[in-house]
């Protein structure tokens, strides 16, 4: 009989152990379905954030704000004026601000030049003499060079520099006011100074720079010449305040990115300077590749290089204006035009726009089936999308 409850106590407490033993596995299998939820979920939540990341920057869809017909836009061309937009072409010029015609200016111009800074627009037929000058109020007449215009720079207060030309070996820059005051007036002579090539005046319309081309020693060279009109450069010859000498480089662009600050754009670099009463040099960029497009705004400095045929022969990179890289994409999308502000680069061509932020990052692309001719930003999200028969202001979603 003690054999017997010794066996039976035995059984008891291997059973017990062995419930104990599969109690343990249950909390132990419990805690392992207990982390692999969390896991679970966590990997959802993230799958769900990237989504979420890839749909808003990646988004192609848009909100049609408002929507105007207008007459064939073809010959026309577009700048960002006021409130809304110029339009222009060879038969005229009108301020547009939504539905009306704020203004007009008709003439007749096969090759128009044209320029705008802040609410001035200054437009000129190639190889005349007369300027159209306007402010986003209304036109404000026209103003007459002494010889006839290859270029022309308008500053914000409707002061025109222009690049006149005498004979094909003699040049001239010409400064005048709104009201057809002569400010300034200078002779360059090709086999001497060089000829000029570009010419940008400040925002306030008191200091110029000017790229000349000339031909030293049998090699192209470049040089850049700053000249101020305020009492700065008064008691300077020519007011003139600075120039860079530049060897085997061609400096193709100036431009006045804002009031003090010139980024100069050469087929082999891209300078900057600050230019508050005199010219000082910021930094340089080498550019190794070749240049397809330059893009600027007050803050920032662009170019898209060709670096090959492959899958994308383009890059696109950003500067800021201390000369730091800010970011540098490579892409395959063959566009007319690129522009950069409010923190955004776009490009377009006949029907397609892609929207990337200054840090490289593609935002947006998308199809416009009625096609593309021009488009402006109004700010990081809206966009006035100009076609042959419309103009859509449209929201990226």
């Amino acid at each position: 009989m003690s054999d017997i409850r010794r066996y039976m106590k035995e059984r008891n407490n291997v059973a017990r152990e062995d419930d104990d033993e599969r109690s343990l596995e249950r909390k132990l299998r419990r805690h392992k379905m207990g982390k692999a939820s969390k896991w679970i979920i966590l990997l959802v939540l993230v799958i769900a954030s990237v989504a979420g990341y890839i749909i808003y920057y990646n988004n192609t869809e848009y909100e049609v704000l408002d929507s105007v017909d207008i007459e064939e836009s073809y010959n026309s061309r577009f700048f960002e004026f006021g409130e809304y937009m110029l339009r222009y072409s060879e038969d005229g010029l009108a301020y547009l601000n939504g539905n009306e015609t704020h203004w007009n200016q008709a003439f007749e111009m096969r090759e128009p030049v044209i320029d705008v800074c802040g609410n001035y627009v200054a437009i000129a037929e190639q190889k005349s003499n007369e300027v159209y000058i306007s402010d986003i109020e209304a036109t404000q007449g026209k103003i007459e060079t002494e010889f006839p215009i290859i270029g022309l720079d308008v500053s914000g207060n409707g002061i025109v520099a222009a690049i006149t030309e005498e004979k094909s070996d003699v040049s001239h820059i010409e400064v005048i006011s709104k009201d057809g005051t002569a400010i300034a007036k200078g002779q360059t002579v090709l086999a001497g100074q060089g000829c000029p090539v570009d010419l940008s005046i400040s925002e306030d319309g008191t200091k110029l720079v000017v790229s000349y081309l000339y031909v030293g020693s049998g090699v192209i060279q470049s040089k850049i010449v700053f000249y101020n009109y305020s009492e700065v450069g008064k008691n300077e010859v020519d007011r003139f305040v600075g120039g860079f000498n530049f060897d085997k480089t061609m400096i193709a662009k100036v431009e006045f990115i804002s009031n003090d600050l010139v980024a100069a754009f050469g087929d082999d670099k891209v300078i900057i300077y600050s230019m508050k009463e005199k010219p000082a040099l910021v930094t340089e960029i080498a550019v190794e590749d070749r240049i397809k497009s330059i893009f600027y705004c007050a803050d920032y400095i662009g170019m898209v290089v060709e670096r090959g045929q492959g899958d994308d022969p383009y890059t696109m990179a950003i500067y800021d204006t201390e000369g730091n890289v800010v970011s540098e994409t490579s892409f395959n999308f063959q566009y007319k035009d690129i522009k950069i502000e409010n923190e955004t680069v776009i490009l377009y061509n006949d029907n397609t726009l892609k929207v990337y932020t200054v840090k490289g990052k593609e935002k947006y692309e998308g199809v416009f089936d009625e096609g593309i001719t021009s488009i402006i930003m109004l700010d990081k999200y809206n966009y006035l999308v100009v076609s042959a028969s419309s103009i859509k202001e449209i929201k990226l979603k």
